[in-house]
Parts: C-alpha cells; sequence; structure tokens
C-alpha cells in the first residue's frame, strides 16, 4: 500500500506543469505495476484495466461513476471537505473524494464463483448504487453514501453474505436485501429498509433516523429516532409513523424515542424510551426531530455517556464499541497540495502535505 500512496504522491509531482491542483488522478496498483489514469473518466478506465485483487487509489476530486465488476479495493481521499477550526490550525485541508452518478456492484464470476473481497473506503457519492449480483466477503468503510440498495432492481431483491458497512453515512437509503450475516457498525443511517424473513443482520452502534418495520435483524447499542411502516412496495412510499420494530427483531441496550417501538418483539433486554432529548446531546441542534444532516457529529451528552450503556459496557451509539466512529482513513492521504503554477530558475516548488492513515477501523 506505502509503494500504491507513493506513485499517486509523483504523479501530482509529474503532472504539476498541468496545473496539476486540478488533475484528476487515479493510480491502478497491479503487483509491481503501477497505471496512471488522468481525468473525469479515470476511475473507469482504472476499472476496466484491473484484475481481482488489484488496488485502485482515486485523488482528491470528482470522478465519472462505472459500474464495479471487480474484487478489488478501493481507496478514495475521503468523504470529507474538512474545514474546522482544528484543520486550518494545523494548517491542512482534506480534499474529497467524490464519485457522480449512479453505479452498479456487479462482480464478475471466478470458475462459475462470484468473487469475493471488494473492499471500498473513502468515497462519497449522492446517487443511487445498485447490489446487481451476488455480493460474497465485501467491506464498505468511512464512506458517505446516499442510497445503497441490495437489489437487482426496485422490484428485485439481490442475496449477500457475509458484507460490512462500517463508519458510513447513509444520507437516504440502505436496503440490506436477502442478507446472510451482513454487518452495520457505527454508521449514521436515515432510513434502513427491507430484508429478507431469513436475512440475518446485526446492526450495531449506529444513530439511525428511521427502521422500516419490515426489517428483520439484531439491534444492539443503537440509537433509533423512528419505526415506520410503509404504503407500496417500491422506493417511493408513503409512512405511517411509530410503529413497533418487526416481530423477528431482537433489541438490546438501544434507546428509542418512540414508547412503542418494542411492542411487538419478543427477544429484547435493557433498551431505554427516552422522551426528554434536552440533554442528550452534546450540540443543543440534535434535537429528536433533527433531520439527516452531513455535519452532524451525534456526539452525546457528558451524561448521556454515563446513562446509556452498551453491551460491551461502552457507551451507545456511533463513538461507542471498540472502533468509534471517525472519517480518517486506514491509508495515508493527501490532505493539502501547493504546486506552484510555474518554474523559476528551471525548478518547481512543490509542496505536498500527507495525514499518516489509522491503521484500524
Amino acid at each position: 500500500m506505502k509503494k500504491v500512496f507513493f506513485s499517486l504522491i509523483m504523479a501530482f509531482a509529474i503532472t504539476a506543469s498541468m496545473k496539476a491542483q486540478d488533475v484528476l488522478l487515479v493510480t491502478l496498483q497491479k503487483g509491481d505495476a503501477t497505471q496512471i489514469f488522468y481525468g473525469t473518466e479515470a476511475f473507469k478506465e482504472a476499472m476496466a484495466a484491473a484484475e481481482n485483487g488489484n488496488t485502485i487509489i482515486l485523488g482528491a476530486g470528482t470522478f465519472n461513476a462505472t459500474d464495479i465488476t471487480k474484487a478489488v479495493s478501493i481507496y478514495g481521499n475521503g468523504y470529507e471537505m474538512r474545514s474546522d477550526t482544528t484543520a486550518q490550525k494545523e494548517g491542512r485541508m482534506a480534499y474529497p473524494t467524490r464519485i457522480d452518478g449512479d453505479f452498479s456492484i456487479a462482480l464478475d464470476s471466478i470458475d462459475g464463483q462470484p468473487a469475493k473481497g471488494l473492499y471500498m473506503e473513502g468515497i462519497y457519492n449522492n446517487n443511487q448504487i445498485w447490489v446487481r449480483n451476488h455480493l460474497d466477503a465485501a467491506t464498505f468503510a468511512k464512506c458517505r453514501f446516499a442510497h445503497f440498495a441490495v437489489w437487482k432492481d426496485r422490484g428485485t431483491m439481490m442475496t449477500s453474505k457475509d458484507v460490512l458497512f462500517i463508519h458510513c453515512r447513509f444520507a437516504s437509503w440502505l436496503e440490506p436485501g436477502d442478507s446472510d450475516n451482513m454487518g452495520v457498525d457505527n454508521c449514521v443511517i436515515n432510513y434502513i429498509g427491507r430484508n429478507k424473513a431469513r436475512s440475518s443482520i446485526l446492526i450495531q452502534n449506529c444513530i439511525i433516523h428511521f427502521v422500516i418495520n419490515t426489517l428483520k435483524g439484531t439491534f444492539k447499542n443503537n440509537l433509533i429516532k423512528q419505526v415506520s411502516s410503509t404504503n407500496g412496495d417500491n422506493f417511493e412510499h408513503t409512512y405511517d409513523n411509530n410503529q413497533p420494530l418487526n416481530t423477528s427483531c431482537s433489541a438490546y441496550n438501544n434507546v428509542f424515542y418512540k414508547a412503542n417501538a418494542l411492542d411487538a418483539i419478543i427477544t429484547k433486554s435493557n433498551n431505554w424510551i427516552v422522551t426528554d432529548t434536552s440533554t442528550f446531546w452534546a450540540d443543543e441542534s440534535q434535537s429528536d426531530t433533527a433531520a439527516y444532516n452531513d455535519t452532524n457529529t451525534y456526539k452525546l451528552s457528558d451524561q448521556a455517556q454515563k446513562d446509556y450503556i452498551g453491551t460491551d459496557g461502552k457507551q451507545i451509539g456511533i463513538y461507542g464499541s471498540s472502533s468509534p466512529f471517525n472519517a480518517t482513513l486506514t491509508i495515508p492521504h493527501i490532505v493539502s497540495k501547493d504546486i506552484a503554477p510555474k518554474t523559476v530558475n528551471g525548478k518547481l516548488k512543490v509542496s505536498i502535505k500527507v495525514e499518516v492513515g489509522d491503521n484500524t477501523l
């Protein structure tokens, strides 16, 4: 991975004379060989050239979407544009990687079996992502999605096995589909939707604005604002709020805003109903009626951290568990770059700052 990232940094230096601040770069690592692609179609070109097991790194900027057909590792430069006070004091700015447009995840088969091991990190997408083939042993980390559906289309759920979402945000929907051993850890979710009755999904240490009550799964250490039923079979419905969770669900150490959320389920332990949230959040803007927002931190107040303890003895919500929520990438990434527009005395001044990655999820 260090070799791949070094190639990305060198690519910035090589293209400095091309107004490098605006150059879109993607690197493809095939063993010891590195290929570099440029422009808005660079991600598409890298995916076409990739083979299963390769690594693709996208630099900062907006790339046109392409269907993901190989079990590769895809690293972006993060989904946040960080301009907070701390970043400014440190003289740095994180530049996000955006994939623009809808795309499908439909991995090619290997010897008649679906490819395994897709990994995606540090990507922002504000469109629709559809999983159109069986998805096996895939991980999505530190990404911001709008609508992620394990569905072939609006009427057909797809199957998955051993899929993990961790430290992600879902601004619109997460639709788990026909899931086998799916994990959703330390994520912020606007709506989480339906799955098959036989599905197995563990949702833990998440902030969830709406659970659709046809969802079957196990909930641990979450904060759940609303449970809703839907009218209609498509993704565009009307909602009937204040419903209970599905009868087949299990719930342990969750905070609910509505008193009837647990009425229908049998397996439940140590949950809380919170009707007064005035002292619940560290940030007063995080009210019980606040809509999903990319900038919301969802940090609990000091008192709430003491009062609402998860199954692991730590605070509920996204900052609990052994892997508290953060958007820092697991690999080194560029946080600022300053490249002179022209040479002086035959020399080009190049300054690139790199932030060390957090190797843990």
